[in-house]
């Protein structure tokens, strides 16, 4: 879709990404308590997130955004990268539990997600995960 020829940037992914990895009760259900029909892949999930805020960012969709959100995008984003490199945002992966619930970069990464998911003004429970 475009606007005056611009490109826009499809909101909606971003925003379900962003509500899962803000979500606890989402990771509860999901990464901690999974079935077999039912799961969610932690690497797969701040991968996703990850390259959704990179892909927001471009300088094509900036008219998209309002500057204060990609200011909000770019942190997570950041953050996310800087957490990938030092392999600490997925420690603990094959114990769900201690991911969701232990692991600090984890952690500070879903809080991050809670805090820009706000910025657009949104809870995660706007989102049906079901």
């Amino acid at each position: 879709m475009q606007i005056n020829g611009k490109e826009i940037f499809e909101k909606g992914t971003l925003m379900c990404r962003l509500s899962r990895m803000a979500s606890l009760e989402y990771q509860d259900k999901y990464i901690v308590h999974p079935t077999i029909n039912k799961y969610e892949d932690p690497s797969e999930m701040a991968e996703l997130l990850y390259t959704e805020c990179k892909n927001a960012l471009l300088e094509r969709f900036e008219f998209c955004f309002l500057p204060y959100e990609r200011d909000a995008l770019r942190e997570l984003k950041e953050l996310i990268d800087k957490y990938t490199e030092d392999d600490s945002i997925l420690k603990g992966e094959e114990d769900g539990d201690y991911l969701v619930y232990q692991n600090k970069s984890w952690i500070e990464v879903r809080e991050l997600a809670l805090k820009t998911l706000h910025i657009f003004g949104y809870e995660p429970y706007n989102f049906n995960y079901d």
